[in-house]
C-alpha cells in the first residue's frame, strides 16, 4: 500500500502548508536555540586602551643568560608591570587559564568536565568577597600592584591576539585579588575535606596537588608534591659564620602550579630573587640582599564540615540551630558550560547559606561548609598579596614579622632567615578561634551555634622559633615539634589540639635530623649534600615496605631473585644504584607516592614491576638513572632522587610500562641558596628543573637548565643593574612604557 498525496491536488496543498508550518516552528525553534545557546559577546576591548593604560608604567626587562628576567621600575607597580610582561612573554597559556579560573568562567571555555570547580567558586561568593571588600581591605600599594600587572597582561594579549580565549579581556585588578580568594584555600587542601561530599562524577579538580604527568597520562596525586624542604643555618653552627638559607619546595614542574623564577627590582624598596605561581603579580617566596624566606605546605585544620537538620530533604527551606528553624540565604550560580564552537550551555543551580557558610546538599545530606580564607568571615580576607608585597619589601626582621600578623596568607610554614644571621620558623595558619572540646576533625552537628567559630588566633598563639640556640632548623612537612635539636624544639604540650596540627613524620624529616643533628659545624659543601640527600631511613614507610617484601615466603623464582635484590639494597636512590627502581616503583604502587595510603598487595605490586623491568631492560636492576629521567624536548638526563627523599623526584610510577622510562613531574623545582658572609655580603643562587621559557620549545631557555640542574649544580644570581648588565641577553621596555 502506497500514499500518494500528489493524486490529490488538495491533500497536497494542505501538506505544504503543514510543512511550511513545521519548518518555520523548526527554525525559529533552531533560531531560539542558537541565541540561547550562543555564549553571549563582550565588548571588544581595543589594542589602543591597553596601550594607554601601559603608558602610565615604565618597567625595564633584561634578560640574563638563562634567560630569567631581572625587571627594573622606579615604583613597585613598574616592577610589576614589567614582571606581568614578562611571565606572559613566558607561560602566556597558563596565565590565561588561571584567569578565566579567577572568574568562575573554566566551563565556558574547557567543558563539563570542570564545571564543578565553578559551582564552588559562586558557592564560595569569590566575587562578591572582591567586590564588597576591594576597597577597605585591599591597600593603596597592593592595588596599585595589582592593577599594573593586570595592565601588563592586557598589553600583552592586545599584542598577540591570536593567542587570547575571547571574552577574555581586558583583565582587572580585581580578577588578579579573586584568584587569591580563590586559590589559596586548595593549597591546605580544602578539595580533599569536601571529597566524600562528592560523587566520582563531580568532584571538583581544583586542588593544587591534582596533576598531570608530563607523559601521555593523567595522573592524580593528592600527596605526591605537597612536600617541600627549606633550611637555615646560623652563624653559631655554620663552619664559617656565614648565615644561609635553602628555598627547595616542591611543586609539579609545569602547570599553573610550577614555579617561575624572576628578579623585582624597585626604587620604592624592592630587590628580590624569587618564584611565584602564573597570576600571581609578586613573588611568594624569595631573597633579597637583606633577608630571605620559603614556605613548605603545612595541613593545620583550617575546615569544619555540619550536618545540618533541614525541614526538607528534597526541597530544604530551613535547617534546625539552637531548637529553632533558621531560613536559607538563597542565591542562584549562574554559568556556562562549553558546547562546541561559539556555543555553550547557560546553567543555573540554587545556592544555599546557613550561618555555618556554604551548603553542599548531597545524596547522604546538607552540609555546611566554614574555612579560612571563607572571604565573608573575617577582614582581611584580600589579604595575601599585602603580605607578600610587604614581606618582599622589609629590610630586616622586625619589619618582616611584623608582615606576617595579619596572616593574610591562609597557611604554609615559613622559614626565615638574614644577613645578621637571625634564624626564625614559623608554624603559619589563619587558624580559627575555636572552643576546646568537640572533635573538630569529625563532621559536626550543624544544631549547635557554639560550635559556629568566629575570628582567627594571632599568630602568637601558634608554633614558631626564633633564633634558637642549636643555631639551625628546618621543615621538610613534619610536624612543627621535630625542626631542630631536642633542646630547642616546639613542646607539642603549648598548643591547642582545636589547631589540628599533622603528626606526620616525613623520611625527608626523618633524614635531616639524622644529618644536621651529628653536625656541630655545618659547612656550605655539607649544606649542599645534605640537602640533596638521597637515602631513605631505616624505619622510613618505604624500607618498611621492603622489609615486608624481602621476608614474605614466595614459590616464585623470579620474585626470589627480586626479593634478593631489595635484600642487598641500602636505601640510596642515587642515579648509579641497582635496587631503587624495583623498590621505589613497588614502593609507590602498593603504599602510593607518600608510602602512606595503601594501593595495592605488596607482592602483587613487586612481581608487576619485576616484570616491567624485565621487559624495558632484561633485568630486574637496571641503574636508577637509566629509569629516572628529566626530559624536556629532545634533552633526556639521569636524576638522582625519588618520592619522599631530600632530592624528592616524583616520576610517573607507570612510565617504565608505558614509554620506557619514568619522566619526572614533580619535586625538587625552584631551588634558592642564600649566603649571608660575617659582613653581611649575600651571594645567591638558584636552579630551575627547565629554564625561564615555560611554553616556548623554540627558546633556547626552554631546556637550558636541565643538564645543571641533573648535576646537582646552580647558578649565581645578579642582584644589582650593574651586575645584571654584564650578562644580559636582551635589554628591552614592554611597548606603551613611557
Amino acid at each position: 500500500m502506497s500514499l500518494d498525496f500528489c493524486s490529490d491536488p488538495q491533500k497536497t496543498e494542505s501538506m505544504k502548508k503543514w510543512l511550511y508550518g513545521a519548518a518555520t516552528l523548526i527554525t525559529v525553534g533552531l533560531v531560539g536555540a542558537a541565541v540561547y545557546l550562543r555564549t553571549p559577546a563582550v565588548p571588544h576591548y581595543s589594542a589602543a586602551k591597553a596601550q594607554t593604560a601601559a603608558a602610565a608604567y615604565d618597567a625595564r626587562i633584561i634578560r640574563d643568560r638563562y634567560g630569567v628576567p631581572h625587571i627594573f621600575g622606579k615604583s613597585d607597580a613598574d616592577a610589576a608591570f614589567g614582571f606581568g610582561y614578562a611571565h606572559a612573554e613566558d607561560d602566556w597559556a597558563t596565565i590565561q587559564d588561571v584567569l578565566i579560573a579567577a572568574r568562575g568562567k573554566s566551563a565556558q571555555f574547557k567543558g563539563k568536565d570542570v564545571a564543578p570547580q565553578d559551582y564552588l567558586y559562586d558557592l564560595f561568593k569569590v566575587q562578591e568577597v572582591v567586590s564588597t571588600h576591594y576597597d577597605d581591605q585591599v591597600t593603596p600599594a597592593a592595588k596599585a600592584v595589582a592593577q599594573a600587572y593586570a595592565a601588563a597582561i592586557n598589553l600583552y594579549a592586545t599584542d598577540h591576539p591570536n593567542d587570547v580565549l575571547p571574552g577574555l579581556l581586558p583583565v582587572t585588578e580585581r580578577d588578579v585579588l579573586a584568584g587569591f580568594v580563590w586559590a589559596t584555600p586548595f593549597f591546605y587542601r580544602l578539595d580533599e575535606y569536601l571529597e566524600e561530599l562528592f560523587t566520582a562524577e563531580d568532584r571538583p579538580n581544583v586542588s593544587p596537588w591534582a596533576q598531570s604527568s608530563s607523559m601521555s597520562s593523567t595522573v592524580d596525586l593528592p600527596d605526591a608534591v605537597r612536600g617541600s624542604n627549606a633550611f637555615a643555618i646560623a652563624p653559631s653552627r655554620s663552619a664559617d659564620g656565614h648565615t644561609r638559607l635553602i628555598a627547595n619546595s616542591h611543586q609539579p614542574m609545569a602547570g599553573p602550579y610550577a614555579w617561575y623564577e624572576a628578579h623585582l627590582v624597585s626604587e620604592d624598596g624592592m630587590n628580590t630573587l624569587g618564584a611565584t605561581f602564573p597570576g600571581v603579580p609578586i613573588l611568594a617566596q624569595g631573597v633579597t640582599p637583606n633577608l630571605g624566606w620559603t614556605h613548605t605546605v603545612n595541613r593545620p585544620d583550617l575546615v569544619d564540615i555540619y550536618a545540618l537538620d533541614v525541614d526538607d530533604q528534597d526541597k530544604p527551606t530551613q535547617y534546625r540551630l539552637d531548637g529553632e528553624w533558621v531560613d536559607f540565604e538563597r542565591t542562584k550560580s549562574d554559568f556556562r558550560v562549553k558546547l562546541i564552537g561559539p556555543f555553550s550551555l547557560p546553567i543555573k543551580r540554587d545556592i544555599l547559606w546557613s550561618e555555618h557558610g556554604p551548603v553542599l546538599s548531597t545524596p547522604t545530606g546538607h552540609y555546611a561548609i566554614r574555612f579560612a580564607g571563607l572571604g565573608t568571615l573575617e577582614i582581611g580576607g584580600l589579604g595575601a598579596l599585602d603580605q607578600w608585597l610587604e614581606m618582599n619589601k622589609a629590610t630586616n626582621m622586625t619589619e618582616w614579622r611584623a608582615a606576617l600578623e595579619p596572616r593574610g596568607v591562609l597557611s604554609f610554614n615559613i622559614v626565615y632567615a638574614d644577613r645578621h644571621g637571625n634564624i626564625g620558623s614559623v608554624y603559619n595558619a589563619r587558624m580559627p578561634r575555636r572552643i576546646e572540646g568537640p572533635k573538630w576533625e569529625e563532621v559536626l552537628p550543624g544544631d549547635r551555634s557554639e560550635l559556629i567559630w568566629e575570628g582567627f588566633r594571632p599568630l602568637s598563639d601558634l608554633p614558631q622559633i626564633w633564633n634558637p640556640d642549636c643555631g639551625w632548623l628546618f621543615s621538610a612537612n613534619a610536624n612543627p615539634y621535630d625542626l631542630t635539636d631536642e633542646a630547642c624544639d616546639n613542646d607539642k604540650s603549648d598548643f591547642s589540639e582545636t589547631f589540628g596540627i599533622e603528626d606526620r613524620v616525613t623520611n625527608r624529616s626523618r633524614r635531616a635530623l639524622a644529618l644536621f643533628r651529628s653536625d656541630d659545624a655545618i659547612s656550605r659543601e655539607e649544606l649542599l649534600t645534605y640537602r640533596a640527600d638521597t637515602r631513605y631511613a631505616p624505619d622510613s614507610d618505604l624500607m618498611k615496605f621492603v622489609v615486608e617484601v624481602v621476608t614474605t615466603e614466595t614459590d616464585d623464582e623470579n620474585l626470589k631473585v627480586a626479593q634478593e635484590i631489595l635484600r642487598n639494597w641500602d636505601g640510596d636512590t642515587v642515579r648509579t644504584s641497582r635496587g631503587a627502581a624495583l623498590a621505589v616503583i613497588s614502593g609507590t604502587r602498593a603504599l602510593g607516592y607518600e608510602y602512606r595510603n595503601p594501593e595495592q598487595e605488596p607482592m602483587a605490586a613487586l612481581a608487576q614491576t619485576a616484570d616491567d623491568l624485565m621487559l624495558k631492560f632484561g633485568r630486574l636492576d637496571p641503574e636508577w638513572g637509566e629509569v629516572n629521567r628529566i626530559i624536556r624536548g629532545d634533552v633526556s638526563v639521569p636524576l638522582d632522587g625519588a618520592p619522599d627523599v631530600l632530592r624528592a623526584i616524583y616520576a610517573d610510577r607507570d612510565g617504565v610500562a608505558k614509554e620506557g622510562v619514568m619522566n619526572a613531574f614533580a619535586g625538587d623545582t625552584h631551588i634558592i641558596v642564600a649566603d649571608w658572609g660575617p659582613d653581611g655580603t649575600a651571594t645567591i643562587d638558584s636552579i630551575h628543573n627547565y629554564g625561564s621559557a615555560t611554553l616556548d620549545e623554540t627558546s633556547p631557555h626552554y631546556a637550558d637548565q636541565v643538564q645543571l640542574f641533573s648535576d646537582g649544580g646552580y647558578k649565581r644570581i645578579a642582584m644589582t643593574l650593574e651586575d645584571v648588565l654584564k650578562e644580559a641577553t636582551a635589554d628591552y621596555r614592554p611597548q606603551g612604557g613611557r
